[in-house]
């Protein structure tokens, strides 16, 4: 993941990211399935008190061409959004978060997966991006935001397929053309933890309560 602004002041409008993933491999992966959070490390059971009570968090689809809100998605555990990923492709799903002037201050972080199903093996493959940042005060000074840091957070884990489906999010490139050694930080999509799956890719995400939407 990468273009997140490592300071956040709260209010302070939308902030665009980009989520990047990559197969390096010689063999297609099928459809990998994509979910994004944004959170803090709250273990209170007050919503009141997640940062993600306050995130306005949207995907831009590029089949309508409009930015589209992954509350509802999140929300339920639901991931947002699949991609039919072939040999040395990699693509960009572009992000933006708006952290309302309510949201607590102090340590955030974003986190995007994806992963998809081994069908000749029976189980699942999957890899994270987990960035930090720090929310600001509303009418802070934030001069030098710098960027969203690389963390070691928990990897998500469980959800579901929305009813209709997911919106197919094309491939945006190959590894011969972007270079894999590029500087942007990628989830490499093999390689990764596998585990035993049932019929489709498993998230799990914070889930609010159900029509929970972001508050002001």
């Amino acid at each position: 993941m990468s273009g997140l602004p490592g300071k956040i002041v709260a209010g302070s409008g939308w902030h665009t990211f980009k989520l990047t993933a990559a197969n390096h491999s010689d063999q297609s992966l099928g459809k990998v399935q994509w979910l994004a959070a944004v959170d803090n490390d709250s273990a209170s059971d007050n919503e009141k008190d997640w940062l993600s009570t306050y995130a306005l968090l949207e995907y831009y689809n590029p089949e309508t061409k409009r930015w589209e809100s992954l509350a509802d998605e999140i929300g339920n555990g639901i991931y947002f959004g699949e991609t039919p990923l072939g040999p040395k492709q990699t693509v960009d799903i572009k992000l933006r978060v708006n952290i309302t002037a309510k949201a607590p201050a102090g340590a955030g972080y974003t986190v995007g997966l994806g992963g998809y199903v081994d069908q000749e093996k029976s189980c699942e493959h999957s890899a994270f991006g987990y960035f930090e940042f720090t929310v600001l005060k509303p009418g802070s000074s934030n001069d030098n935001p710098g960027q969203a840091k690389p963390g070691k957070g928990q990897k998500p884990a469980g959800g579901k397929t929305p009813q209709g489906g997911a919106a197919e999010i094309p491939a945006t490139g190959t590894l011969a053309s972007t270079g894999s050694s590029s500087a942007l930080p990628t989830i490499a999509l093999v390689g990764g933890v596998a585990v035993v799956a049932g019929g489709g890719v498993i998230f799990a995400v914070r889930r609010r309560k159900a029509g929970g939407h972001a508050a002001a």
